[in-house]
């Protein structure tokens, strides 16, 4: 009985789909069976952050649904994600960033393949109609898939695993320049800012920078005339304070903060010194989103390299944490398919009164510099 039910499920998927899934994982990629939530796109498995899939837990849940729909994590990958198949655009994008061996035609619009790099610009905000997405919490829909609506991910050009990737080439020159356009008046400000985040490390001064953006606005903005040049030294001036006070996030190469009030509550504990290495562990991947929920699998922890404390230990910690009102329950487990989420949270307000810490007048944080009728 058990055979044939296996059978059943495994008929249910096209030969070549699931030897393109063999031949992938045995690349390397990791993978992820796809066809849940409202639009069919979200992952059928919970906590697929972490160690690559075996090929039996992805094929598992496809061969229930049926439907030959799978993702690609992208560790270490960047896709450049078209909402539209414009063969001008795709040009466009080509010049920007270099060529891609690899293309794959989506219901919409158009994948490119790339390693990753450094961090991928923000091309909504340049007013395109595309994404980079890259990173190993995102994913995109493998070559071959049909969506649960039909939509269909067929190769375009080359074949992934087999052709070489180049690194994602991202230059300073934002792609609209490449397309012709000059970036409209309502986007400037934007823009601006944008560039001179990433000049940065390439000046010696506020006034070196601001030189730099009157060039991009005379070359690259609509209207250049009517964007002034005090504009762009309030720009350059607020930047480069930024960079004085290490406030430019750039990935690993950056700082994050640890509220002293939480350790002085987590040294009364204890297991304290295990229950502080978990919340600086937490903070430093989640805490840049206020509010963001995440699964705590301690057994992908230890085998990605993110501690070394023992699966107890580590259960230990995260109760410490809950006691003291530094984590919350916020998603309740579901067996076999969502782990238990949770989300980190200010202190409560019995835990303010720490002995060795003075308070200090609150202080505005610094906003960049904007410009009225202007997106900042």
């Amino acid at each position: 009985m058990m055979a044939n039910r296996a059978q059943r499920h495994e008929n249910t998927l096209p030969d070549d789909f699931r030897n393109e899934l063999a031949r992938l994982v045995r690349a390397g990629f990791p993978l992820l069976p796809l066809g849940g939530g409202a639009d069919g796109k979200a992952p059928l498995v919970g906590g697929w952050v972490g160690p690559k899939m075996t090929l039996a837990r992805v094929l598992g849940p496809l061969y229930r649904s049926g439907v030959p729909f799978f993702g690609i994590r992208l560790d270490g990958l960047a896709v450049i994600d078209c909402d539209t198949d414009d063969p001008e655009l795709v040009k466009a994008l080509e010049a920007r960033f270099g060529p891609s061996p690899v293309h794959v035609k989506t219901p919409r619009g158009r994948h490119l393949y790339y390693r990753a790099t450094d961090k991928a610009p923000n091309l909504r905000g340049e007013g395109l109609l595309v994404d980079i997405k890259t990173g190993a919490s995102a994913y995109v829909a493998g070559p071959w898939s049909v969506r649960p609506d039909g939509g269909c991910y067929t190769p375009a050009k080359g074949v992934l695993g087999v052709d070489a990737l180049p690194p994602l080439r991202a230059p300073v020159t934002p792609a609209r320049k490449a397309l012709g356009q000059p970036i409209p008046v309502g986007h400037r400000h934007a823009a601006l800012v944008r560039e001179a985040m990433q000049m940065l490390e390439l000046v010696d001064s506020a006034e070196e920078l601001a030189a730099n953006l009157a060039g991009v606005r005379d070359d690259l903005c609509e209207g250049p005339a009517t964007m002034p040049d005090s504009e762009l030294r309030g720009i350059a001036e607020w930047a480069w304070k930024a960079r004085l006070e290490n406030r430019i996030y750039r990935g690993r190469d950056s700082a994050f903060s640890v509220h002293r009030l939480a350790l002085d509550a987590l040294r009364r504990c204890d297991n304290d010194s295990d229950a502080i290495g978990l919340f600086i562990l937490l903070t430093d991947m989640h805490g840049h989103a206020t509010g963001k929920r995440f699964a705590l699998d301690f057994k992908a922890m230890r085998e990605a390299g993110l501690t070394r404390l023992s699966i107890p230990k580590l259960r230990a910690a995260r109760r410490t944490l809950q006691a003291v009102g530094l984590l919350k329950l916020v998603g309740k487990h579901r067996a076999g398919s969502v782990h238990q989420t949770f989300a980190l949270t200010r202190l409560r307000p019995d835990l303010i009164d720490a002995p060795n810490i003075t308070r200090l007048p609150p202080i505005k944080a610094p906003n960049p510099p904007g410009k009225k009728g202007e997106r900042g």
